[in-house]
């Protein structure tokens, strides 16, 4: 996102987010900038400030006293100097010795103890920092000498010719004094899983807001081009849907939670939170979540949309002709009864059970005991969502999956519902292919139900009674969530900053600790944990010591243990596991993830 960035505006900002941290340790933080720096360049400000934050955060972690300075200058290197910012973070720290310099920036580095022991931690941040800067045109240099501290230094060229695109579409909004008006006046802030926004109507296209009546097939079109979504408004009146359009995800999430639209068209770039929050935030609602959502954004696709629960995914601009296939692939979603389930498993038992844990009369289940069978059923029947187990009699689940994506088929969704410890190289291939990956063990079952009803767009309201609870008790922030005591054990402050702003958001109560032996004590002091965030790489004590020595106090036997680390190998898995997690997470993490493991965990 190459912008007009100011200096100040990114010395500010990394200022604010670690003076506190500073001050904490009574570390002097300095902020400088040579007279020869321009006042703007043109850059992307939040990739930047990335790195940066990577370098301060390693400063403060390993700096005891003494001072942290962040320094803009002009490089002096050669005669492209000018055109070269240098961005140092320079600290009076540990420093590191010359023969260790190199492989602190590998992101799994571990064939040296002594680095892990002293730099854990570090790694992972330093190599995406290194990409980040290779892809800004840049590079990251070290340097450093042992006791005395270290200078790592983004050069970043200036480019005086980039061009800086600027979206010229227009939203009007109602003044701040209207919406507070209108929201006082009658109360009309809608509670949609604990985020509060104004039921306030954006002046936008005119629509069928005022014209719905209980019988109507409504679309509500969220998308702040009002061009695009006067288009969409005639292509819904053009198939007898009335349209309801928000220029704001916070007013299409009103509008979906207040009339339930029989589906969502949905822009990714939006003006306050993004389509892919749009999209969470449906999902995690029980009323929304099995509203089709078909997604029709300006930008490539950098997520799996279907993972996270859309029907589809358009790229604009968009052709008449594929518009039309969207609009058909939303009708017949609106217009189908139950949904079609194939299951994928040789083992009659599993098979029998999986079918009672999601079946009910609205669920057409077609179960295949090999992949040859599955294909057969692939190529001849149409299905909403596919269970699959890797180990198959004829053939394994990756191979399954390699011949499907093969096929000419309108491919469903594919859960992956397996035992099977996964290498890095296979959780890769799955996390391409698939839309879901569930490990059997404790409370998978859930998982798997709560999954198979996502993608299969299930009414929530309308399954079987013990399905429901489950489902609502799992997407209910208020009891899942409400008052949870957590504890984070992270050496790495960004991290720890991140996951308490989103479990707080969450209404859990955050605790969090810096490394093994504080963590520790705290348990000891506060042995009151529902659930526990682990990081592996710490420094003086890491995640597995931590977590045998937790598992070693007798009220801490049965606490839930998320295992987070950055690395992704199935022995590091099976050693978490061991040494006392219950699940397993590899970084960089993944909120949602994070969240539905919690949901699991913390579900009585």
């Amino acid at each position: 996102n190459i912008e007009n960035v100011k200096i100040n505006s990114i010395g500010d900002n990394i200022s604010d987010y670690f003076k506190m941290a500073a001050k904490k340790k009574n570390l002097d933080l300095i902020i400088a900038s040579d007279d020869d720096v321009p006042n703007e360049i043109l850059t992307d400000q939040q990739k930047v400030e990335q790195i940066v934050k990577n370098f301060m955060s390693n400063a403060l972690k390993f700096t005891k006293e003494g001072s942290i300075k962040l320094h803009f200058h002009m490089s002096d290197k050669d005669a492209t100097a000018k055109s070269i910012l240098c961005v140092s973070v320079i600290d009076t720290g540990i420093g590191i010795p010359k023969d260790k310099q190199s492989a602190i920036f590998e992101a799994f580095q571990q064939a040296d103890g002594s680095i892990s022991r002293k730099f854990g931690g570090t790694g992972l941040g330093l190599s995406i920092s290194r990409e980040l800067a290779r892809l800004l045109g840049g590079s990251i240099k070290l340097k450093s000498e042992e006791g005395v501290g270290s200078d790592f230094t983004f050069y970043l060229p200036l480019n005086e010719n980039a061009q800086v695109t600027t979206d010229k579409r227009q939203v009007s909004y109602p003044k701040k004094d209207k919406m507070v008006k209108v929201a006082s006046k009658a109360q009309t802030i809608s509670k949609s899983n604990e985020t509060m926004f104004d039921e306030s109507r954006p002046d936008f296209i005119d629509d069928d807001h005022d014209n719905i009546s209980e019988s109507d097939q409504v679309i509500l079109v969220i998308e702040d081009d009002p061009t695009f979504a006067k288009i969409l408004y005639d292509q819904c009146h053009d198939r007898g849907f009335k349209c309801i359009s928000s220029p704001t995800g916070e007013y299409g999430i009103v509008v979906a939670d207040k009339i339930t639209p029989s589906a969502v068209i949905l822009d990714i770039k939006l003006p306050g939170i993004d389509g892919w929050k749009v999209l969470d935030l449906l999902k995690e609602n029980p009323n929304t979540r099995h509203i089709p959502v078909h997604i029709m954004s300006g930008g490539e696709e950098t997520i799996s949309a279907t993972s996270k629960g859309a029907i589809g995914y358009l790229t604009k601009p968009i052709q008449k002709g594929v518009l039309d296939e969207a609009f058909s692939k939303i009708n017949s979603f609106i217009n189908k009864d139950g949904g079609n389930l194939l299951l994928v498993e040789d083992n009659e038992d599993l098979r029998k059970s999986i079918k009672i844990l999601v079946g009910d009369n609205n669920v057409d289940i077609t179960d295949a005991s090999t992949g040859t069978e599955a294909i057969d059923l692939l190529t001849t029947n149409n299905f909403d969502c596919m269970i699959l187990d890797l180990g198959l009699g004829d053939m394994s689940g990756f191979e399954l999956i390699e011949k499907i994506n093969k096929l000419d088929i309108n491919r469903p969704p594919i859960i992956v519902y397996t035992g099977k410890d996964l290498s890095r190289e296979e959780n890769e291939l799955l996390e391409k292919y698939a839309e879901s990956i569930i490990i059997k063990g404790v409370k998978s079952e859930e998982r798997l139900l709560d999954e198979t009803a996502l993608f299969m767009h299930r009414v929530v309201s309308e399954m079987p009674k013990e399905q429901k609870v489950v489902i609502n008790n799992m997407h209910s922030n208020e009891d899942v969530f409400k008052d949870k005591k957590v504890l984070i054990v992270d050496d790495d402050m960004r991290n720890i900053f991140a996951l308490k702003k989103v479990l707080s958001d969450h209404n859990m109560i955050v605790s969090r600790a810096d490394n093994g032996k504080v963590a520790l004590d705290i348990i000891k002091s506060k042995p009151n944990f529902d659930v526990i965030l682990m990081d592996i790489m710490m420094p003086e004590m890491d995640g597995y010591e931590t977590m045998k020595e937790i598992r070693k106090i007798p009220t801490q036997k049965n606490v839930p243990i998320i295992a987070l680390t950055a690395k992704a190998m199935k022995e590091d898995r099976q050693k978490c596991i061991e040494a006392g997690a219950n699940e397993y997470m590899s970084k960089p993490i993944v909120i949602e993830k994070l969240l539905s493991l919690l949901r699991v965990w913390l579900y009585k």
